[in-house]
């Protein structure tokens, strides 16, 4: 049987950090029941306090997730990410309300993943980084950008959505966002196509579900920001691979790695330019299986 562990990390990017901005970036993981889930959420810089927004959609998805899955009966598909998507919805808007925020202050983005035995899904509401390592150490990458730097926020439904559609020129069919995807094996990159998705699609939110076989075949699972793809001197894919270096399995294993990774980061140049956040699940099926890859 499966078991899952998690953990996650963020910190403040050079760019805040000179200019007295609070880290806008923000992460979350946890074990439910024999399913485990993983949150990012990135504010926008340009935003208001957008820091305590990235906070509330994380904090929100992961009671969303707890409250509509019922991970060892119900099956993980469009529905099941729709009720997590609209309980989260509300929640931001209840929390925007009750706190005294204005929509500025919610807007971040929501990647998030769910996994249990019998399957899950990563869904991305904005941009981020998704990859996934296999237990023979292959790892497979993908990118999620919009296009001229607009990315779609969860709080743009609360007030319609005319607004950001405009941004995008008002064409709903047009292509707005693309997945940047590479493969890494063996200390080599592939490159594995591009995907583009619809300015509607986008809105709606990118779904990838994954199966019982996928949810046993991999070890893990890691969602990233668009900081990882901001760190100075460091190509976004290397960055990933080096953030996946795990050297040890045990307690705080994200944490860990990227403190290193910025360590490392700032020697040869000034480190994540901005704020940056991921989150991983792990997924074991026994001692010996999570060595293999560890060690690969």
């Amino acid at each position: 049987m499966t078991g899952f562990y998690t953990d996650h990390y963020f910190s403040m990017g050079q760019a805040h950090f000179i200019g007295g901005k609070p880290c806008q970036d923000y992460s979350l993981s946890g074990v439910c029941g024999e399913a485990a889930f993983a949150i990012v959420s990135d504010g926008c810089s340009t935003g208001g306090q957008t820091d305590v927004g990235a906070r509330v959609i994380a904090l929100s998805t992961a009671e969303a997730i707890k409250r509509h899955l019922t991970f060892d009966r119900e099956p993980f598909d469009e529905r099941a990410v729709e009720k997590v998507n609209l309980w989260q919805k509300a929640v931001i808007s209840g929390a925007r309300s009750m706190l005294g925020l204005e929509e500025k202050d919610m807007l971040a983005t929501c990647l998030h993943a769910c996994l249990a035995a019998n399957g899950g899904y990563v869904n991305l509401q904005g941009d981020g980084v998704l990859a996934i390592k296999n237990r023979a150490g292959r790892v497979f990458m993908s990118k999620f950008e919009w296009s001229d730097n607009i990315p779609f926020y969860p709080a743009y439904a609360e007030r319609g959505l005319g607004g950001f559609v405009a941004a995008h020129r008002g064409d709903l069919n047009s292509i707005r966002l693309t997945e940047e995807i590479y493969i890494w094996d063996q200390g080599n990159f592939t490159f594995g196509g591009v995907k583009n998705f619809t300015l509607s699609e986008g809105m709606r939110g990118i779904t990838i579900f994954l199966d019982a076989s996928d949810v046993e075949n991999n070890a893990l699972t890691a969602l990233f920001s668009d900081g990882i793809a901001q760190i100075d001197g460091m190509d976004w894919k290397n960055a990933v691979i080096e953030f996946l270096a795990f050297k040890n399995l045990a307690g705080e294993f994200a944490k860990r790695r990227m403190i290193r990774g910025i360590k490392d980061a700032r020697k040869r140049g000034r480190g994540p330019i901005d704020d940056i956040a991921y989150a991983v699940i792990r997924a074991e099926n026994s001692d010996r299986q999570a060595q293999t890859w560890l060690d690969s």
